[in-house]
């Protein structure tokens, strides 16, 4: 396969948006020291992730895992027993805290006295 095309690439990826998240981690694993599955010529990382997936020679699956895994902010072995009394129950924050609604009905009365 001398070119990679995004036509080649959707047979293995159900849309092209997972496409670009799967090429991107595979592209991260390469640069990271991944051995590469597939014979390479000069080519950057991108291009030898999109052929990888064309060939089938990854897989996706694992691929989609890591990937779920670089975007977590907390990881899910963690145990949240302990700090679960801590938490609050409900969002107690109030954007319109301080706001007057007196001083707001005031300015829309003298907006309609001037008219």
């Amino acid at each position: 396969m001398a070119r990679v095309t995004v036509e080649d690439c959707e047979k293995v990826a159900p849309n092209r948006f997972d496409l670009v998240i799967l090429a991107v981690q595979r592209a991260r694993e390469i640069i990271n020291g991944a051995p590469i599955t597939i014979e390479s010529k000069d080519e950057k990382k991108p291009v030898i992730a999109l052929r990888e997936i064309a060939a089938r020679t990854v897989s996706i699956d694992s691929l989609k895992e890591n990937a779920i895994r670089s975007f977590m902010t907390v990881a899910p072995e963690e145990n949240f027993g302990e700090d679960a009394d801590e938490m609050p129950e409900e969002d107690t924050y109030d954007p319109y805290a301080g706001i007057e609604v007196a001083a707001l009905e005031s300015g829309s009365a003298s907006a309609t006295n001037e008219a």
